[in-house]
């Protein structure tokens, strides 16, 4: 009718309880879920922060968390029988998603587990719920699990605010725990939490997190990311032979960027040879590599290039960051 004003309710995924608690103080909701908020954001950044991190997309709908469900019998939940996958957004758009869909079922099928394709959103199914939830970039994580015997799994997608870019990266190195050819501990599994008690414990000894050799104390990897390095030959990143995670970016770069990139065995002292170094991965990019053990390293020219090349690529994208509670 002329002269009406249309309300929008901001929380209509709310029951009448937690709409009256974000009404009152959102930043503690927030933080109760793991985010706190910086003194001095708007009111409507705070708004799609809580829209984030409480609304979920799963199977094409979007639910709230309250409502998300998990069937006891899912051997995701029981055995780890899951696979995920996460990138960063840029304008919304999630990148490399094209790579990222296809190494998920590449993962799915090693660990027999049948995900539908028509069940895996597309580039602009990822779009559509990014912007129903803010207007800035995330990374998004899509899992899938196996389900249970007359029961498949279920597929969903969840949003988080861009971690803190990071200047430069310490690793301290540790040789794999698995023997190569493992896929639940070297792709993209549930059972993960291998890769994250080694970045941690490198954490507690000074750094920010791991190397990873194998047997032959060769290098492999990061606990969560690709290494790059330049020797006197140019840049090498180690090997895909069974005993690290291929990344998406990896992919990228060895495919489509600027300077030479080859795949190589890497000897750990070869480290007294390398100029620059870097790691990649999907949620940040690149990070310039200062210091492996007693190893220091400059940020140098190429790695500067590199990295300005992989971040004009695409769009620029907005992106809000909101420091997560410390471990």
């Amino acid at each position: 009718m002329v002269g009406e004003t249309l309300v929008v309710d901001e929380f209509w995924w709310a029951d009448e309880k937690l709409k009256e608690r974000l009404r009152r103080d959102p930043a503690g909701v927030l933080k109760e879920r793991g985010t706190n908020v910086p003194a001095g954001v708007a009111l409507s950044i705070i708004h799609e922060v809580i829209r984030i991190v409480s609304l979920l997309w799963l199977d094409g709908k979007i639910v709230p968390l309250e409502k998300f469900y998990i069937d006891p019998s899912d051997e995701g939940l029981l055995f780890g029988r899951g696979v995920w996958e996460s990138t960063r957004t840029i304008g919304s758009i999630p990148w490399l998603w094209p790579l990222h869909i296809d190494r998920l079922r590449r993962t799915a099928a090693l660990l027999n587990i049948d995900v539908a394709p028509e069940r895996l959103p597309d580039s602009q199914q990822v779009t559509d719920y990014v912007r129903s939830l803010s207007t800035q970039d995330v990374v998004v994580r899509l899992n899938a699990t196996a389900g249970r015997p007359g029961k498949t799994g279920i597929v969903w997608m969840s949003a988080v605010l861009r971690p803190q870019p990071m200047a430069s990266i310490r690793l301290r190195s540790h040789q794999l725990p698995v023997e190569k050819g493992q896929p639940y501990l070297t792709w993209k599994t549930f059972q993960y939490a291998t890769r994250l008690q080694i970045g941690q414990e490198a954490g507690q000894g000074g750094f920010d997190t791991a190397l990873l050799l194998d047997s032959k104390e060769n290098l492999l990897e990061a606990a969560h990311a690709n290494i790059f390095v330049r020797l006197q030959d140019g840049w090498s990143t180690p090997t895909a032979d069974g005993g690290l995670l291929p990344g998406t970016v990896r992919q990228h770069l060895l495919d489509h960027a600027p300077l030479p990139m080859r795949e190589r065995t890497i000897p750990y002292a070869q480290l007294a040879e390398v100029r620059e170094a870097f790691l990649s991965n999907s949620n940040v990019g690149l990070v310039p590599i200062a210091q492996i053990d007693d190893h220091h390293f400059q940020t140098g020219g190429e790695t500067l290039r590199l990295m300005n090349w992989l971040e004009s690529e695409p769009a620029a994208g907005t992106s809000l960051r909101v420091v997560g509670p410390s471990n």
